[in-house]
């Protein structure tokens, strides 16, 4: 190993760094004084470069340097500035340690399909692209601000690390992930991007991990994945990015073990994208959360709170799973499904909401198991407009108005679930306009209002159930046909079963601790078998005596007046008689 000295000086053997490459065998080191170097060099010989001076600024290289034929190359200390190129390595291994690369036009650093670059500690500003990757790369203590183009773009089949960096305020994204490439990003601040790409690009076929990141304050938003291409999320913290931190349009969006904060769309996912959300904090949006739009979102032991709009809204055939996580205060309904969405949403809850706690619309379905709804201010779950929902062992109570609200020819299948303690004026189910709720093997108690109100030519089948504790009817039918089969209806006030205008069967049910058991009113189909069977024939009997009074009472009336008319017509008629009498008698008295 030789150390060839390059310097300015008069009586310099080497005054271009050129001329000691050149003279170089493999393993030389090439020591560089301080100095501008205005030279284009190409490298094919395993050497070190290295500036002389602790500062980079000292040595300078106004040109480029290029890596052919597998050299292993070192560069230390210098600066790479001014100029059409900085670093080119098309095929061969580059260390950099202690450099900067300012003002290059197109790439500062290009790693090609066959090179290999090793960079730390360095500073990359005011370039086109601060890095150009096709080939493998690996960068650690690195600061790139300032880029007019991406501040990293990798691509092809190429490889990237990045550790402990700071990547901010550059024109465009700061990463750009493209083709087939797959990246590693570890421990890096990445800030300050407001161009209209978001900061970090996914596109093609790429892969990109950030992990324990920081990414923070853009007006453009923090990454989106579009095509086929994946970025996932690991322990980072997303934050203070407008108007969408994470978008998915037709790409993937994973989130694991981190923390969305303040903007106003936490995670938009549209065009056939998908989102994983693991373990992970939602908060502080001024918009939904999360927005589906013919795509695809799972969510897993994740919180998804305090948004001033929705907590997850579906649309256009979108489809989400909701599992072992917690959605609470929001403003508007926590999650909401329409235009043919589909949910999936178990072991959760959803509570403390200003509006809807789930809201089901224009033929959108849910299957909900094993799952809580309690606190919300309207309706807990509300089944719209031709949609359908499964609940399976699922618990609403404490709630502001109804806990179920099935309506618009809509059906519910409500099984091994709890209701109570919902608000005085509301029934805790309510059915109504032609909708149709199917309940077993579930309790509904403690209420002021009906446990169960069908209404509007609303059916449905209530079988296995118990309900206890309801001041008004416990199930109050009024224009609709449900069948009622085999359930314990007790301890009510008023009573247990209201039937107005109302068809349908009452089989087999058993009624304890009411002022009435039935009471109907109106004309009443409904067919009644077991105890109360002959609540019916009672009913028609009342009411045709009721029809006899009403009769009897009606003929007194008129008997009455003519009597009084009469009575009437003989008072004048006696009144004209006397009246002519007297007139008779005036004539005699007039003639005396």
């Amino acid at each position: 190993m030789r150390k060839i000295h390059v310097s300015r000086k008069l009586l310099s053997k080497y005054k271009t760094i050129e001329q000691a490459v050149l003279d170089a065998n493999d393993g030389d080191h090439i020591e560089i004084d301080a100095g501008v170097y205005r030279e284009k060099i190409v490298i094919a010989k395993s050497v070190k470069l290295i500036g002389v001076s602790s500062d980079p600024e000292d040595v300078i290289l106004s040109g480029s340097v290029t890596i052919i034929e597998n050299a292993s190359v070192s560069v230390k200390n210098l600066t790479f500035a001014k100029s059409d190129l900085g670093l080119v390595i098309e095929k061969g291994h580059v260390e950099v340690v202690h450099c900067q690369f300012n003002q290059i036009k197109k790439y500062a650093i290009d790693v090609k399909e066959q090179g290999h670059l090793s960079l730390t500690d360095a500073t990359i500003r005011h370039n086109g692209i601060g890095l150009y990757i096709t080939g493998r790369a690996r960068a650690e203590y690195c600061a790139f601000y300032g880029q007019l183009g991406s501040q990293v773009y990798v691509g092809g089949k190429g490889r990237f690390i990045m550790k402990h960096a700071h990547i901010y305020q550059g024109q465009s994204t700061a990463f750009n992930f493209d083709q087939q490439s797959k990246s590693l990003i570890e421990n890096c601040q990445i800030y300050g991007h407001h161009s209209e790409n978001m900061q970090i690009k996914a596109q093609g076929q790429s892969e990109a991990t950030f992990q324990d990141c920081f990414i923070y304050e853009s007006q453009s938003g923090a990454a989106q994945s579009l095509d086929d291409a994946r970025i996932s999320f690991q322990t980072c913290k997303i934050t203070d990015n407008y108007p969408i931190q994470l978008n998915s349009e037709g790409g993937q969006l994973v989130l694991r073990n981190s923390h969305l904060e303040t903007g106003d769309i936490a995670i938009a996912v549209r065009n056939s994208g998908n989102a994983q959300i693991e373990n992970s904090m939602l908060t502080s949006h001024t918009n939904h959360h999360v927005t589906v739009e013919a795509g695809s979102i799972y969510v897993y032991r994740s919180t998804i709170k305090f948004g001033e709009k929705s907590g997850i809204t579906l649309a256009n055939n979108a489809y989400a799973h909701i599992e072992s996580s917690d959605i609470f205060g929001h403003h508007l309904p926590q999650v909401a499904a329409s235009e043919r969405a589909r949910l999936s949403i178990k072991h959760s809850s959803v509570f403390y909401g200003k509006h809807y706690g789930l809201w089901l619309t224009e033929n959108a379905s849910a299957h909900i198991a094993h799952c809580r709804f309690y606190e919300n201010e309207f309706n807990q779950i509300v089944i719209a407009d031709q949609s359908e929902a499964e609940i399976d062992d699922v618990q609403v109570f404490e709630g502001s108005q109804s806990g179920l609200y099935i309506k618009d020819n809509s059906h519910a299948m409500v099984s091994n679930s709890v209701f109570y303690h919902h608000h005085d004026l509301y029934p805790q189910i309510y059915v109504s306009n032609e909708s149709t709720l199917s309940m077993n093997e579930s309790r509904l108690f403690d209420s002021y209002e009906s446990g169960i109100r069908f209404e509007q030519q609303s059916s449905g089948l209530i079988e296995h159930c118990q309900l206890t504790g309801h001041y008004e009817a416990q199930i109050d039918v009024r224009r609709s046909t449900p069948t009622v089969r085999e359930c314990l209806i007790e301890n009510g006030g008023t009573c247990a079963v209201r039937l107005l205008h109302a068809g349908g069967f009452i089989e087999n049910c058993s009624f304890v601790g009411h002022e009435h058991n039935i009471a109907i009113g109106g004309a009443c189909e409904t067919e009644i078998i077991g105890q109360e069977a002959d609540a019916l024939r009672q009913y028609a009997e009342a009411l045709s005596q009721t029809q006899e009074l009403e009769a009897e009472l009606s003929n007194e009336e008129v008997q009455r007046a003519m009597k009084k008319a009469q009575e009437e017509a003989d008072r004048e008629a006696r009144t004209a008689e006397i009246v002519g009498l007297v007139e008779q008698l005036e004539e005699r008295l007039g003639k005396k």
